[in-house]
């Protein structure tokens, strides 16, 4: 069983905010419709903040002890799902991603899983964290699941294609 440290999850953090940021960039270039575009710009902005946060923290993640194999029964098996989706594979397949977008219902689909995606990480992660800096993860938890709102709203209400 695999034992993650924060320092790991603060990379896999790291990873997930720059494949967010270019799967929002490249979209928003795609992006006919003005609203959307300017939530996919938007939404790539909070994204490389959320990336400059986790720098910091890692930056003093690194001697960090793993948690207890007790506290991880089933988290190595969501890690393991985690990490083969296109939110942690990489920039390179989320903008092959882009590429598969027909409508903007699917660019909307597909970021609200982006963010469901980052929200199960964070709140992992912000338990690996030590106290002092718990609030800094809760605070991009609190943005994230603004995102997921905003992007649940915008699919409800419906829109134009790309």
């Amino acid at each position: 069983m695999a034992v993650f440290t924060a320092a790991e999850a603060l990379n896999m953090a790291l990873r997930a905010e720059q494949t967010g940021q270019a799967f929002y960039e490249a979209a928003a270039n795609k992006a006919e419709d003005a609203q959307v575009k300017s939530l996919l710009e938007e939404l790539a902005a909070w994204e490389q903040r959320h990336y400059e946060t986790f720098s910091k923290l890692a930056e003093g993640a690194g001697s960090l002890p793993p948690l207890p194999n007790a506290e991880w029964g089933e988290y190595d098996q969501y890690m393991q799902a985690a990490l083969s989706s296109a939110m942690f594979a990489g920039p390179d397949k989320a903008l092959a991603l882009v590429d598969t977008i027909e409508t903007e219902q699917d660019v909307i689909r597909m970021a609200l899983g982006f963010e469901k995606d980052a929200l199960l990480l964070y709140y992992d992660l912000r338990e690996m964290m030590p106290e002092k800096d718990r609030e800094a993860v809760s605070q991009i938890i609190r943005e994230e699941k603004s995102h997921a709102m905003r992007l649940a709203t915008m699919l409800r209400s419906g829109g134009v294609d790309f």
